[in-house]
């Protein structure tokens, strides 16, 4: 029980400086949006400075309660007589009672105002939301954004089917088409999803489809803005491509809108990546898996960060219990140097990986860039600061936790303080070689070999400076022979460093040989830069990186591949010609399995009158023996309904529903029957077959046997001559008896 109570009593300082830092971070993350305007960085320092404009009124408050009341003794010891016991009793918990009157304080007016001054000073100093701004006109000014996978389909799809290909354009040369795509990209990328439920194509885990979610409830207003200015956009780009003359109206309008949608879905995206990335890599790496035109730098990720570290740990653990020489040290005292030396040494690689990435993405096309001297200097720099926080704060707990005083843990720090000197060299170590190692090209294993041996051997020079600079009576305290302590400082000082620089190296390095390998292989996309004129039709999609589905939309039909690949294939399709029915028009339908829709696809080719030439969806209903033909673009529908045949060589027959304009200036609703039949040996004429031709009387036949089994013509009953039709009769009335 003593124990807990020590513990308690000693954890007090520990939960009160916490319980601020949180309210420090709830207050200034408020409103949520915050975090979300910056980068985690800039967002963090204004976190601490406001954390740090808390930390006087905190101690002023506690001096109050310390003190027996909220004021000084030498103003009101005249006026109020202290109780002395309750004034013992509220001192032991005064640093968590400091905490709740601020936290009470802020709801008055007088203290808010005072506050949110506060606060909006370290918003301001946060760069809150001017990065966030800033990246968004960035994205939205750069050329450089291509939908990829599944959104190029849609994106393909959408236009070609609601406006045409004309407004279509993948060629990145900032021309009104290609602008018109990438903000139909963009939209259907980010805002798109939120309606129609589907997978997000650059959300890979929970994470990021819980951050996306996150940022569109906060952003609610501006997502809302995004969908009506697209539907605009749609009108807009209709009147304008399809337009034989547009005016300079249409034309301002279009573009109008295409930079509203584009900079407000940028504004989006950008509040994304700044919310779910800390790095500056890791923004760069999620945007370009976005679709946009960046290079992502060489990376450590966390989980080899964290490796290292408890590798550091283990290794120091072990050299201080088994190296011959050492002395026998508490478990407790072995954990706190093996911890902090570990986690010193994993500031020490974040700095080094930092300016090495930065170095490197100034250093491309450019081989005469100067060494980062300054910013490995200040990087280490600022890894001592840490590392001098850590001697002085996981000691400290320690102490706390046994019931000791600070005094022993800051002899110790000023005893030791040489010992910081080993992280600042390996960060300026580290960050040398990462920066013209990293990007080698040579093997791994060589690039890995080199650093272990380069960062060995600057480590081994830092550990026998500290051997020397820390003096024979703190070596005595871990070593049997103080004098030859020197040289075990530094073997094992070195041995670290050449471990660490070997996995280092290696991850570092094979991260940029992948970037590499990914940018050439994006250059050389024969995609990529698709001019107008090369867009693939809808049908035959260019080859998405996504899985193959099997089965069709709930729209479709439901219908599984296995079980309609007898379908595909190779028809010839006749039926009589609206102009003149005594011709029959003939053409080639490719019927083929669609992996970007994910379901059976139709086009028909070698039509006499291209222009009317029509591709769709085929829908088969479950459980009735036809089959749909559906043409939808712009509005007009198309249907073919034919029988489904129960044998390969057997034709469908049934009736088409469309439009006809046999006059040319009027569109009038037309029906016919009409017969697909494989194509199996040989082709079929085709074009228009008039009577006479070699195949017309086959034709014939078969679109005779159409009415009445597979379609007929319901038509108005004829007139009976022989009965006079009363007034009274033509609208018959009806009485109802209670």
């Amino acid at each position: 029980m003593d124990i807990i109570r020590e513990i308690v009593t000693k954890s007090e300082w520990i939960i009160a400086v916490s319980a601020l830092f949180v309210v420090a971070w709830a207050r200034f993350n408020s409103p949520p949006t915050n975090r979300s305007g910056t980068t985690f960085a800039l967002f963090f320092w204004g976190v601490i400075f406001y954390y740090a404009l808390m930390i006087p009124l905190w101690l002023v408050v506690m001096i109050g309660i310390v003190q027996g009341s909220i004021g000084f003794d030498f103003i009101v010891s005249r006026l109020i007589q202290v109780n002395p016991e309750a004034q013992a009793q509220l001192a032991q918990y005064a640093p968590i009672v400091a905490v709740l009157i601020i936290v009470v304080a802020s709801q008055f007016r007088e203290v808010a105002r005072v506050d949110r001054a506060a606060r909006a000073f370290c918003v301001k100093l946060a760069a809150i939301p001017r990065e966030a701004d800033r990246l968004a006109i960035e994205l939205a000014q750069t050329t450089g954004f291509a939908p990829q996978g599944n959104i190029r389909g849609k994106v393909i799809k959408i236009i070609s089917e609601n406006i045409g290909r004309q407004a279509l354009s993948f060629s990145r040369d900032g021309t009104l088409p290609d602008r018109f795509t990438r903000a139909i990209g963009l939209y259907n990328l980010f805002v798109g999803p939120r309606h129609n439920a589907t997978a997000l194509e650059f959300a890979e885990n929970g994470y990021g489809r819980s951050a996306y979610a996150t940022i569109m409830q906060m952003s609610d207003s501006v997502a809302t803005r995004a969908d009506a200015r697209y539907e605009e956009l749609m009108h807009a780009g209709l009147a304008y491509f399809t337009s034989s003359l547009p005016n300079p109206e249409l034309k301002e309008a279009l573009n109008r809108n295409i930079a509203e949608v584009t900079n407000l879905t940028c504004s989006l995206v950008s509040r994304y990546v700044l919310f779910c990335e800390r790095t500056h890599s890791g923004r760069l790496q999620r945007l370009a898996k976005m679709g946009f035109a960046y290079r992502p730098g060489p990376t450590f990720g966390l989980d080899q960060w964290a490796t290292t570290i408890f590798l550091v740990i283990a290794l120091s653990i072990g050299m201080m219990v088994f190296m011959p020489g050492t002395l026998p040290l508490d478990v407790g005292k072995v954990l706190t140097i093996a911890i902090t030396f570990g986690i010193s040494i994993g500031f020490a690689v974040s700095g080094a990986i930092v300016v090495a990435q930065r170095f490197i993405e100034r250093k491309e096309g450019d081989s005469s860039v100067y060494p980062p001297t300054a910013e490995l200097v200040i990087a280490g720099l600022i890894v001592v600061g840490l590392s001098i926080a850590l001697r002085i704060g996981i000691p400290l707990v320690s102490a706390l936790m046994q019931g000791e005083g600070y005094q022993d843990v800051l002899k110790q720090l000023i005893e030791r303080i040489y010992g910081v000197i080993t992280p600042f060299v390996c960060t300026v170590s580290l960050g040398l070689i990462c920066s013209y190692l990293g990007s080698s090209r040579w093997s791994w294993y060589h690039v890995a070999a080199l650093g272990a041996l380069g960062n060995g051997g600057a480590l081994t020079c830092a550990g026998w400076l500290v051997a020397h600079m820390v003096g024979q009576q703190v070596l005595a305290q871990f070593y049997a022979h103080p004098q030859d302590a020197v040289y075990l400082v530094a073997l094992s000082t070195g041995l670290t460093g050449f471990i660490v620089g070997g996995m280092v190296l290696a991850v570092f390095n094979e991260s940029e040989r992948i970037r590499k390998v990914t940018a050439e292989r994006a250059a050389n996309d024969p995609h990529k830069d698709s001019p107008l004129h090369d867009a693939p039709p809808i049908a035959d999609d260019i080859e998405p990186p996504v899985p193959s589905r099997s089965d069709a939309a709930y729209d479709l039909g439901c219908y599984a591949r296995a079980s309609v690949e007898a379908f595909e294939g190779n028809y010839v399709c006749f039926r009589p010609a609206f102009s003149n029915p005594e011709i029959i028009s003939a053409y080639l339908m490719v019927v083929h399995w669609d992996e970007t829709e994910s379901c059976l696809m139709f086009e028909e080719r070698e039509r006499v009158d291209a222009g009317h030439t029509q591709k769709g969806r085929v829908y088969i209903p479950d459980g009735r023996p036809f089959v749909n033909f559906v043409t939808l673009e712009k509005g007009a529908i198309r249907l073919i309904m034919v029988s489904r045949p129960e044998k390969s060589d057997e034709p469908a027959r049934g009736l088409i529903t469309t439009l006809s304009n046999p006059g040319g200036a009027q569109f009038t609703p037309a029906s016919a029957p009409i017969v697909l039949r494989r194509v199996i040996d040989h082709m079929p004429q085709l074009g228009f077959v008039r009577p006479g031709a070699s195949d017309y009387e086959v034709y014939r036949r078969e679109l005779e046997m159409v009415v009445p089994v597979f379609g007929f013509f319901a038509l108005a009953p004829p007139a009976n001559t022989s009965t006079e039709v009363r007034p009274s009769e033509r609208h018959p009335t009806f009485s109802y008896r209670s």
